[in-house]
């Protein structure tokens, strides 16, 4: 970039400090002194001119931090001041698109009069200067037109982007109408909306690329990410009277210390918590972040409370052992086996606890049925199968499986973790491809098969019994996540000592991107997956359902089980084969 081009951007922002007027909070017309964190953006963008860079910025924030205010700014003061250049405004409703353009004819109708220009044009959606000049301003709502038909944008600010109706394709339409030309300006700005969406990953990105680069050029080389908590917003403090106290903190607030807030700052946000927030400190968390980390797992619709994910996010676990399990006949019975595996193999468990003769087990399995991550996406993943086994005594998940295979061949894979975990009690989801794998276990003759009761099936009247394997249906779906969360929160007087323990880093995963849609349905975000989350449900639900097995107090190697009552019926009367557990490798 030439030295002219540096010198007019440095020129702009002196001008629009000098010129722009803005309504403060207090509804009194100021000008713009811009607070550390709007001078924070405007430098990333003079930084990124100087070197020749297109200014591209991605601002992460907590509500009302004049995040939007600075970068009207700087679009109006573009267009104002140089000719021919099309400013363009995207927000995520009809009311947020009116603020900011009526904050855009403000700035441009408090001009001195002898600065302001003519106008062809100038109505709720646009200014449009008259020639020579003609640069103009746009605004306009995601979602409300085809945003990709506008022609060439040079200066974009897209205002609230995890809120936009169908966000990943509105903003992939909008980017086209910007020239990866260093004369241009692309900054993304919103509050958090959950841990998933095109401004989610895209921040992930974007800090992985920040913190890996080593040089100021590979920082600045793309979307800048900037970051604007409400401890940096000098309106976010009430003083404390003469002689008053907060002692004593709690431990939010003492880490908040830690990072920096003042007696001031904590006495806002027990004020806000309690006035703004309903005295919901999560609530208060989604509004007023203090880290990215903080913004994005409090905002959104979670359907599993915060506390429940984060802790089993936290949980240390043995590192997993990959295995293979293979069936032998013998003339005792079926023996199955559990041979080394890597990984990453195709019909690989992952074990972080092998069978304990002192305890029982149930397994559950979930099986793919070729839906995608994001439905609105063609190129997202399809939907996997996750087998899940659980531990009845230590409440815990001892292994899992969780892959793309054939649903009879699936079968068979839970059929042999049942056998190895000393007879679980076990089943598929039985519904649509479920009944491929019920039949590998119909096949084995596997005694321990979940049979559901009738009751479970109201809206089935019809349907022949025997009922085997668990069947998801609008009837319980909502039970099987409403025990899932009960049996997963901490206790209130032995903390989280008798709840269930998650060992699996994607089991915490899917549940911080479980969430409740517009709709009230509870279900995964759009891109990713809840596989084995519910794999996870069916398990517990058998352990809630099944009689408890019989175990050794001792260890032995090889047990029998008898005949015990099916859960909902009574034993058909098949054989039980005496099945042996056994570890090589």
């Amino acid at each position: 970039m030439t030295a002219t081009q540096t010198a007019e951007m440095v020129g702009l922002l002196a001008w629009v400090s000098s010129r722009v007027m803005i309504q403060a909070k207090s509804g009194v017309l100021l000008p713009l002194h811009p607070y550390p964190e709007q001078l924070r953006i405007w430098g990333y963008a003079c930084r990124q001119r100087t070197l020749g860079l297109p200014v591209r910025i991605r601002v992460l924030k907590a509500r009302q931090v004049g995040a939007s205010t600075a970068i009207e700014a700087l679009i109006f003061g573009d267009c104002q001041n140089r000719p021919n250049r099309h400013g363009f405004v995207c927000a995520h409703d009809d009311d947020s698109s009116a603020i900011l353009f009526r904050m855009t004819q403000l700035m441009e109708e408090e001009l001195p009069p002898e600065e302001r220009r003519a106008k062809d044009y100038s109505n709720r959606k646009e200014i449009i200067f008259s020639q020579p000049h003609r640069s103009q301003i746009q605004v306009q709502t995601a979602g409300k037109m085809e945003l990709g038909r506008s022609g060439m944008i040079h200066d974009l600010h897209c205002s609230e982007v995890a809120f936009w109706k169908r966000g990943k394709q509105t903003l992939l339409s909008v980017l086209q109408c910007v020239p990866d030309q260093p004369d241009t300006m692309v900054i993304q700005e919103t509050t958090a909306n959950g841990a998933s969406g095109p401004f989610y990953e895209g921040w992930n990105d974007n800090v992985r690329r920040w913190n890996a680069a080593t040089t100021e050029r590979e920082q600045l080389s793309g979307y800048v990410p900037v970051f604007i908590s409400w401890l940096s917003c000098t309106d976010y403090q009430i003083p404390l009277q003469p002689g008053q106290t907060l002692e004593p903190l709690d431990e939010k607030e003492e880490a908040l210390v830690a990072a920096g807030a003042t007696a001031a700052q904590l006495k806002w946000r027990r004020s806000a918590i309690r006035d703004k927030c309903g005295s919901d400190e999560e609530l208060f968390e989604q509004e007023y972040p203090s880290t990215p980390d903080e913004a994005f797992k409090t905002s959104g619709r979670p359907a599993i409370p915060r506390a429940i994910f984060e802790r089993h996010h936290q949980t240390s676990c043995p590192p997993a052992r990959a295995v293979h399990l293979v069936e032998r006949r013998t003339l005792e019975g079926a023996v199955v086996t559990a041979e080394p595996a890597d990984l990453n193999a195709r019909l690989c468990w992952h074990v972080w606890h092998e069978p304990d003769p002192t305890c029982d087990y149930t397994v559950f399995g979930d099986v793919a049925e070729g839906q995608l991550a994001d439905p609105a996406d063609p190129r997202s993943d399809p939907d996997f199968s996750a087998g899940l086994v659980f531990n009845r005594r230590y409440l815990r998940f001892d292994a899992m499986f969780h892959g793309r295979l054939e649903a009879y061949d699936f079968g068979l894979q839970l059929w042999m973790a049942s056998v190895w975990y000393r007879n679980a009690w076990a089943s598929p989801e039985s519904n649509a491809c479920g009944i491929a794998p019920l039949a590998a276990f119909k096949h084995k003759a596997y005694p321990y098969l979940y049979q559901r009761t009738r009751p479970e099936e109201a809206l089935n009247a019809g349907e022949d019994s025997p009922l085997w394997g668990w069947k998801t249906t609008l009837a319980n779906r909502d039970f099987m996540i409403d025990t899932w969360v009960a049996r997963c929160r901490s206790d209130p007087v032995e903390g989280w000592a008798p709840a269930v323990l998650v060992l699996q880093e994607g089991l915490a995963d899917e549940e911080q991107h479980f969430v409740r849609k517009a709709s009230g349905k509870r279900e995964h975000q759009a891109g990713y997956h809840d596989d084995i989350l519910f794999g996870a449900m069916g398990a517990l639900q058998l352990h809630v359902l099944c009689p408890r097995g019989e175990f050794e107090t001792t260890p032995a190697v090889k047990r029998s089980r008898r005949p015990m009552k099916y859960a909902g019926g009574v034993d058909p009367g098949l054989e039980v084969e005496d099945m042996e557990c056994v570890t090589t490798g």
